[in-house]
């Protein structure tokens, strides 16, 4: 069953449309990507669907299950969790706390202590760091915080706005990598990013302008795109 089902979704500020009929499906088993510049409306879409923005159009659905009119907290309980933009991280926390008040106990089959061990695994330096205040670690850091955080809702579906952002190119990819991980462990992955490098680990995904689609396809077709190569890859 289709994890994530977005038809024509709108979604406006006042008199302002940020979101013109964008539709698009996410599979178990993806990094679906959406790609386009600071004002595409990447992230209006994922706030519509974490239900902190009410679409003025269009329908969301989770296998089956629509996501209009839902809370924040409803929409994690189903096993979607959203990293926004900025990270959010809880400053004054050390990491270990950041990822022990994220723990939803009726998503997870394992233990508090299990979860928490796993995302370690997956960020190792994370667990050296488990007691320093999050406010302190570098930006690398607090973003495997925030990703970890998400993890210990245990989702389907995991939610990424812009994790690259103010990373170097070498914790860019680094984070890419265990992204990839992460999904090979069971998530699927819906990414907004900038950062064209993503495409290379996408296995679909769509490019934004000013709130409509400008090109939709697989790995394939972004990566061949002339649009693409010209606007963001620079060949």
């Amino acid at each position: 069953m289709t994890l994530l089902a977005v038809e024509s979704l709108r979604v406006a500020y006042g008199d302002l449309t940020a979101v013109h009929d964008i539709s698009f499906s996410v599979e178990p088993g993806e990094i679906f990507v959406l790609l386009g510049a600071n004002g595409a409306g990447k992230t209006s879409v994922l706030r519509a669907i974490s239900g902190l923005l009410k679409p003025t159009r269009g329908t969301l659905n989770s296998e089956g299950v629509s996501l209009l009119g839902l809370r924040p907290d409803q929409v994690a309980h189903l096993g979607i969790a959203h990293v926004p933009e900025g990270r959010r991280i809880f400053p004054n926390l050390t990491a270990e706390e950041n990822l022990d008040v994220s723990f939803i106990r009726q998503r997870s089959k394992e233990t508090l202590a299990q979860l928490r061990d796993r995302v370690y695994g997956i960020f190792p330096r994370l667990a050296s760091r488990r007691r320093q205040t999050a406010n302190t670690m570098s930006g690398g850091e607090q973003q495997m915080l925030a990703i970890g955080r998400a993890l210990m809702n245990t989702p389907k579906l995991l939610m990424l706005d812009e994790p690259s952002l103010g990373l170097s190119p070498l914790m860019t990819e680094l984070m890419f990598e265990q992204l990839a991980r992460i999904r090979d462990q069971g998530a699927s992955i819906l990414l907004v990013e900038q950062n064209a490098s993503c495409i290379d680990m996408a296995t679909r995904g769509l490019l934004l302008a000013n709130g409509h689609t400008m090109l939709s396809g697989d790995h394939a077709k972004l990566r061949d795109s002339d649009f693409v190569r010209r606007a963001y890859l620079g060949v």
